[in-house]
């Protein structure tokens, strides 16, 4: 005589499954706003980056031995408009900077994607001792500053 095997319940009720997800549903809920932070973090690091990208493309630039000092821009220019200075002779230096960025200094503030500085501009400028600034202005009502590069020090006494 063959023996038979007892077939008792096998997997979770319908209870069970429903406290396991209450529980999921809890955890989601408290760790929901502290992920936020961080994926908005990571966005304006990313910023950041871009930023820094288009700093060191100017900073390259001005290394071509093509560049001179009539061929600088001198003005605050913003990468929207797709020209770096309001200059003539600037449009090779422009021309330069997109071929080191591979890429429209236009397309540049495109790849923006934090709420802080998403469709803002990326502003430029040289000045007189060929340091490079870049800055986007921080959207109104954002708790992030204006994102400068590199920072700004101060002097101390």
């Amino acid at each position: 005589m063959k023996k038979q095997k007892s077939m008792g319940n096998k997997g979770f009720s319908l209870v069970e499954l429903i406290i396991v997800i209450a529980i999921m549903a809890i955890l989601v809920g408290v760790m929901a706003p502290q992920l936020m932070k961080y994926v908005e973090k990571s966005r304006v690091s990313a910023d950041t980056q871009v930023a820094d990208t288009v700093r060191t493309a100017i900073m390259t630039a001005m290394l071509d031995p093509s560049v001179t000092a009539t061929t600088l821009p001198t003005t605050v220019t913003d990468a929207d408009s797709a020209t770096i200075a309001k200059t003539s002779d600037a449009n090779a230096f422009g021309t330069l900077v997109e071929e080191i960025l591979g890429d429209t200094t236009a397309n540049a503030a495109k790849k923006l994607k934090s709420k802080a500085y998403t469709g803002q501009k990326i502003l430029y400028s040289i000045d007189a001792n060929n340091n490079v600034s870049v800055k986007i202005t921080a959207n109104s009502g954002s708790s992030e500053g204006n994102l400068v590069i590199p920072e700004p020090t101060t002097a101390t006494p």
